[in-house]
């Protein structure tokens, strides 16, 4: 009788077990993240605990020294424009999480972790051009200089309202074909951000022939890069944003900010204190995101 009781109870006590296991995975927050279908881990090239981009592997990150039991999962789509991804991101059913650029509109209508991803080196615009160009932007003395000369900008992107707003020509265009309209004269330069201009760089000129990296002169703007979360999931992004400033705290996520493959190159072969940097107002940037370039940003 004794032992019957026994095996009851402990079958109990395994039931209970099981309920808090699956209460605990019921609890488990899941990112939901776009990834390109051509990428190598879409193409099966990779896995996904192989696969790195600098986004990917900071989320990754976040997420482990967030408070929360977070699964990252790649959803693979022919990767949707910034614009595109408002609209998804607002319904949260095939994706819940992206990173681009803020405006106001976007801070209204998503979630955004008010933490600057490149801690604020996408504010820093140095410029690819054509060879040709060289010449006369080592001329270039002031922004009204720089005025004469035409930018090239994605389809959505804020960054366009904010060169507009400061008397420059925008060209539009997709950004898979960006770097082979400059070569192709459509505009005079394309703006990158200083964390991305080199790795971009090294790979756009085997395809856009004659396409450099003006070496003297950039542009600043305040423009912070964020992580944006469905509507649904406020406390996704109070996790994700946790395990940002912590990673910020400990000196992880500039560590991080040096090494990747897609960031280190600029911060190797770019040395800011020899370019001229011509600064420029963002009239549509949020108290929010002012406050956030103070806090974490490593330029402003």
């Amino acid at each position: 009788m004794f032992a019957r009781v026994l095996v009851i109870a402990m079958l109990m006590l395994v039931g209970v077990s099981n309920m808090a296991i699956a209460q605990n995975r019921s609890d488990a927050l899941v990112v939901k993240l776009p990834m390109d279908v051509g990428s190598d881990y879409c193409q099966r090239k990779l896995t996904w605990d192989q696969y790195s981009e600098y986004h990917v592997d900071l989320l990754r990150l976040a997420a482990r020294l967030s408070s929360e039991d977070i699964t990252i999962t790649p959803i693979c789509m022919d990767y949707p424009t910034e614009e595109r991804r408002i609209p998804m991101l607002q319904a949260g059913k095939e994706i819940n999480t992206v990173f681009f650029g803020t405006n106001a509109k976007r801070e209204e209508v998503l979630l955004p972790a008010y933490f600057p991803i490149y801690l604020g080196t996408t504010g820093v615009r140095l410029f690819m051009t054509r060879e040709d160009m060289l010449d006369d932007l080592s001329d270039v003395q002031s922004v009204e200089d720089l005025q004469k000369f035409s930018m090239g900008q994605g389809l959505g992107w804020p960054d366009n309202a904010i060169l507009e707003d400061n008397g420059f020509s925008v060209a539009i265009g997709r950004y898979a074909s960006l770097h082979k309209m400059l070569a192709a004269n459509r505009f005079d330069l394309y703006p990158r951000a200083y964390w991305q201009i080199h790795a971009e760089w090294n790979w756009m000129k085997e395809q856009a022939k004659g396409i450099v990296i003006a070496p003297e002169i950039a542009l600043y703007y305040p423009q912070p890069i964020y992580f944006f979360f469905s509507p649904n999931e406020p406390r996704l992004r109070d996790a994700i944003e946790a395990g940002l400033k912590r990673a910020y705290s400990n000196g992880m996520l500039f560590d991080l900010l040096k090494t990747n493959w897609e960031t280190a190159p600029s911060f190797q072969n770019i040395k800011l204190r020899d370019i001229r940097v011509f600064r420029i107002r963002n009239d549509k940037i949020t108290p929010q995101s002012a406050e956030a370039l103070r806090q974490y940003g490593i330029y402003d």
